[in-house]
């Protein structure tokens, strides 16, 4: 409203001048260099307001000339050094890929004077110093990159990995925790506090980790799953083995409930049910859980329920308990195991005889073979039992103990991380120490090469069913065998 009073007060005061002038007429005259121009008194005020408002822009525009070239060339000469800045600073990590440790430095150094930004320079200088194996100076930079909230995160993620290369599992796992409290959903943040948690016995956080990164899409759920019935596991475990039943119980029963096929929790979900006397419990469990992972300790485990059975009795028993994979070649040697300790020749004969058969079909079908029916040791030990303690044929037995220590090697614990083969389950492997590997299975390094060579040997024998061919000789690259796993 006043710029308004304002403009309009300027305005009326040009109408009254001209007003004024064209009510007073007068002449103005001028004489220079011998010329004499004559004005009106109207026509020399438009050329005196021409002039000044021509005078006033001129002088307006070398005013802010002046006023900022001083600026203007300072602004110009800071865009070159920043864009020589930022080159150095490209030049300098292409320098760290490439492991130029001398150049790298140089190129920090020559960024931090041409940028004067702290913040943009001090991971290259702190990745340079470590490639020059100087980790006291990385330090350094890494927690000055700790002041400041823009580098804070790259700054602690380069503390973590320095004290997880010193072996300081602890403060590895601090860093992460104050790493999680800004970045939550950070898949190598969930990745780490899971495994720095249960590293160092914090299993609570560790399953918390997990749920954490399943619902932020930072691990597959499946994955995760497993992993926290795997937690679960080795909670009840360390109950069990302290005597607090109930514990290992709810801890046991959670870790089936996340994993049906795990073995190892059904296992001890059977005892633990057993010792709190839910007898009931511990039966059905390990009855569903044959069809889902046959396993000779499953069936072991189901048998000692009934201790007073006889021999024959364990048997029949078996039998049915098997019923529901009754062709699985883990059901025909626990069967004929079971048998042999019954003196059931027949019936021990009739299994290991179909299990043989079983093997000469995946020899004469390897493209859709069983790896698991091959004729593996514990076959060949039983067959060389039932020769033995059948008929007394020395001479059969040792046939079948030689084929046995040519033949595949059986199903076992096998580690997917390094191939290491284990005698029994345990959370990590005993040679690699990685969490979760270990799975029953054939050993990865038998599978294809043995099963081509059995193939062979089966057509030239004309598909008898006991032609065992040894396996490839041993060239430095079979797995390792832990006779026990790692207490950790």
């Amino acid at each position: 409203m006043i710029r308004a009073l304002l403009l309009f007060l300027k305005i009326a005061i040009v109408v009254g001048i001209f007003v004024w002038f064209a009510q007073n007429p007068g002449q103005f005259s001028m004489q220079w260099m011998g010329y004499q121009v004559d004005f009106n008194n109207a026509a020399f005020l438009v050329v005196v307001v021409f002039l000044a408002i021509v005078i006033s822009v001129v002088g307006y525009l070398i005013w802010r000339f002046i006023l900022n070239a001083p600026g203007g060339f300072g602004a110009a000469r800071r865009e070159r050094r920043r864009r020589k800045g930022y080159q150095a600073l490209t030049q300098g990590m292409v320098a760290v890929a490439a492991g130029e440790s001398e150049l790298a430095n140089k190129l920090s150094r020559k960024a931090d004077a041409l940028l004067e930004e702290p913040p943009l320079t001090m991971l290259l200088s702190a990745q340079a110093a470590q490639l020059n194996g100087d980790d006291t100076a990385a330090r350094r930079y890494f927690e000055a990159m700790l002041e400041n909230e823009e580098t804070r995160f790259f700054g602690l993620r380069g503390l973590l990995m320095q004290a997880q290369r010193s072996g300081d599992t602890q403060a590895a796992l601090e860093y992460t925790r104050k790493a999680h409290a800004m970045k939550p959903r950070s898949e190598w943040v969930l990745t780490n506090l899971f495994e720095l948690s249960e590293e160092t016995g914090d299993l609570e956080s560790a399953e918390q980790a997990l749920r954490q990164a399943a619902k932020h899409k930072a691990m597959p759920e499946a994955e995760a799953t497993r992993k926290r019935a795997v937690i679960q596991l080795t909670r009840a475990r360390a109950a069990h083995q302290a005597g607090e039943i109930q514990n290992a119980l709810t801890w046991a029963r959670d870790a089936h409930s996340l994993a049906p096929d795990l073995v190892p929790a059904t296992l001890l979900l059977a005892r633990a049910a057993m010792d709190a006397n839910r007898r009931r419990e511990a039966v059905k469990n390990l009855e569903r859980a044959w069809p889902v992972s046959p396993h000779p300790d499953l069936a072991r485990a189901y048998l000692e329920l009934w201790p007073e059975d006889t021999e024959v009795q364990r048997v029949s028993r078996l039998e049915k308990y098997v019923a529901a994979r009754a062709d699985h070649i883990e059901s025909r040697l626990i069967v004929a195991e079971i048998s042999l300790d019954a003196r059931l020749w027949g019936e021990a004969r009739a299994k290991l005889n179909q299990a043989m058969e079983a093997a000469s079909s995946s020899l004469e079908h390897p493209e859709s073979a069983d790896i698991s029916a091959l004729p593996g040791r514990r076959l060949c030990r039983l067959m060389a039992r039932l020769e033995q303690e059948e008929h007394g044929d020395g001479d059969a037995a040792r046939q079948w103990l030689q084929r046995a220590s040519e033949a595949a090697p059986d199903t076992a614990w096998v580690c997917n991380s390094c191939g290491a083969v284990a005698t029994q389950w345990d959370p990590h492997c005993g040679a690699c120490a990685t969490f979760d590997s270990l799975r029953w299975q054939n050993p990865p390094h038998v599978e294809a090469t043995y099963l081509a060579l059995e193939h062979d040997a089966s057509e030239a024998t004309g598909g008898a069913p006991d032609a065992v061919l040894p396996p490839p000789a041993n060239d430095g690259k079979t797995a390792p065998v832990i006779t026990s796993a790692v207490q950790r």
